[in-house]
């Protein structure tokens, strides 16, 4: 998770004096909410990519396998083992479901996917091809699925990748200014990797027309910790 506040306050230090004074606890949270699903879906092209790269000898393993640590950034939104609940002749899907990794009948049989319900039903009634207890088959239908033979009502488990939790800064208004208030039931920090702060900072920034690198907000952070470690000192 990142500090959905500290993410708040970088964005309005970095952001010029025009836009600083205009900008509204809303605006700012769709914003980053926008940056964050970009992120979370630009993990798969970028993971493909690499793995051709690396394929073709061009990147290293261990500690500088990029894909790798692409995949930990994935693997943070990985719900695994969830049962699913059965209503006729469906299984419903969560809710925040973005990706279904695998399916699991009785924690044992893998439930092979078709492409299309074509496929399914081809599968379903061909006496050579005809699923199983132990071979099973689905078909994703929206936020359902269906599952051949039809005799599966239960036991039936997900794993999955879901969505980012929607991120808020939470407040209160004490004198006409807005007050972080992470008490409040509706606080949710950013439903990142830790490593992503300045790549969300990066792209909250460009949804504002402010167009700043990575290096860019590395040095100007650390030039603002560098002027309050010397106030603090000379004080």
């Amino acid at each position: 998770m990142i500090n959905i506040d500290i993410a708040y306050r970088t964005v309005l230090m970095l952001a010029n004096s025009d836009i600083r004074g205009n900008v509204k606890p809303t605006e700012l949270r769709l914003a980053i909410n926008d940056a964050v699903n970009e992120i979370a879906e630009e993990y798969f092209y970028e993971v493909n990519r690499l793995l051709n790269r690396q394929n073709r000898g061009f990147i290293n393993g261990g500690i500088e396998n990029i894909p790798d640590r692409i995949r930990e950034k994935i693997l943070h939104f990985l719900v695994e083992d969830q049962l699913l609940v059965y209503a006729e002749p469906y299984f419903n899907l969560p809710n925040d479901l973005r990706y279904i990794d695998s399916v699991f009948y009785n924690d044992e049989a893998n439930v092979e996917f078709c492409k299309d319900n074509r496929n399914f039903r081809q599968l379903s009634y061909s006496k050579d091809t005809k699923p199983t207890l132990n071979y099973p088959i689905g078909l994703q239908i929206g936020t359902k699925i269906k599952i051949s033979p039809s005799v599966i009502n239960d036991k039936v488990t997900v794993s999955y990748l879901r969505n980012p939790k929607i991120a808020n800064w939470s407040y209160v208004v004490i004198d006409g200014s807005e007050i972080f208030n992470p008490s409040s039931s509706s606080f949710q920090d950013v439903d990142l990797h830790s490593s992503e702060f300045n790549n969300l900072i990066v792209k909250t920034l460009h949804r504002f027309g402010i167009n700043l690198k990575e290096a860019d907000i590395v040095q100007i952070t650390s030039n603002e910790k560098g002027q309050d470690f010397n106030q603090e000192n000379a004080s």
